[in-house]
């Protein structure tokens, strides 16, 4: 019977040393292969798989501060990563809060602070590097950030409702459709008239521009054109100066169909001085 109760004893200590929780609990983290391996290749310099060890412990068991510990090492004394090393020592202070190596490892902290601080272009917090705390201003301004996306998002949102409320005011409709408010209702046929008179003005007074030179022609002065003129140096010729070539032009708009088309031969009448 002694013997039955001791073989389904050994039986259950087999059992629970073979799966993966009860190793976690039964062997000690320094006594772990893959620690072991990793004090190996760090002894041997060879720093990438001694981290690749150290990082398997961290993966299976529940908590490994001692890993951490030599992965921060790794990462900011050999790797240049001080961002990575920070996570890891801050890992091993919320394991190992009160060890005796505790105050080194938050020595640690502020030195890899410093170590990417001095990596940041321009090295613009030499003169001030011991205030820096550089993961706690990263925090802020991702969580500042967050909160700006869920602001963003909520006045998307309210844009979107007030968009498919929205209500054109029936003065809108007749002010960009005044053409046609004259064939719906008779009372709005007062402002289109009034538009249609204060444009009217523009386009009458740019033509009696064009008919005071026949007025001023009746001098019954001429000129006959030359090779080489133009207007104005008919006008220079004429007046004295080049600026009424104009007036020429527009006394000869019946035989000028622009300044351009002068003959020569062709007679111009001159205006009036």
């Amino acid at each position: 019977m002694l013997k039955h109760l001791f073989a389904l004893s050994l039986v259950c200590l087999l059992m629970v040393g073979c799966g993966d929780t009860g190793s976690l609990e039964v062997v000690s983290e320094r006594d772990e292969k893959h620690f072991n391996r990793g004090q190996l290749k760090l002894s041997q310099q060879r720093y990438d798989e001694a981290l690749g060890a150290f990082l398997k412990v961290i993966e299976k068991r529940r908590e490994a501060p001692e890993s951490h510990l030599e992965a921060g090492r790794l990462y900011q004394d050999y790797l240049g990563d001080p961002v990575a090393a920070i996570y890891h020592y801050r890992m091993y202070l919320e394991y190992q809060p009160a060890s005796d190596e505790a105050p080194m490892v938050k020595q640690m902290v502020e030195e890899a602070k410093k170590d990417f601080a001095r990596q940041l272009p321009g090295r613009p917090y030499d003169d001030d590097i011991d205030r820096l705390d550089l993961l706690e201003i990263i925090e802020t301004v991702r969580e500042e950030n967050l909160e700006l996306k869920r602001q963003l998002a909520s006045a998307t949102q309210r844009v979107a409702q007030l968009e498919g409320a929205e209500i054109r005011p029936p003065s809108f409709s007749g002010s960009t459709n005044a053409g046609q408010t004259n064939t719906r209702t008779p009372g709005q046929n007062t402002r289109p008239s009034s538009q249609s008179t204060t444009y009217r003005p523009p386009s009458t007074t740019s033509r009696p521009s064009t008919n005071t030179a026949p007025v001023a022609a009746s001098s019954g002065r001429t000129y006959t054109v030359k090779s080489g003129d133009t207007l104005s140096r008919i006008s220079t010729e004429v007046y004295g100066n080049s600026a009424r070539w104009q007036d020429i032009f527009n006394a000869n708009r019946d035989v000028l169909p622009n300044p351009n088309a002068l003959r020569v031969g062709q007679v111009l009448k001159i205006p009036a001085e």
